[in-house]
């Protein structure tokens, strides 16, 4: 249950993390000390929302 719950926190803060980075509109970004590109960003994020949201609802459908 506590699993289910961080994996739809995750994937939130992963959607509101993706729109920043098109509000804010800067070239590219910090991650672990290293300068990424922000498509590379946004991709990073969207792949840890996906992952998240999918098993949120994998886990909720055996439930």
């Amino acid at each position: 249950m506590r699993n289910n719950n961080w994996n739809l926190i995750w994937g939130i803060i992963g959607v509101i993390i993706i729109i920043m980075t098109f509000v804010n509109n800067t070239t590219s970004k910090n991650l672990f000390g290293f300068e990424v590109n922000t498509w590379i960003y946004r991709g990073i994020w969207t792949l840890i929302s996906i992952v998240s949201l999918l098993g949120y609802f994998k886990k909720r459908e055996t439930k």
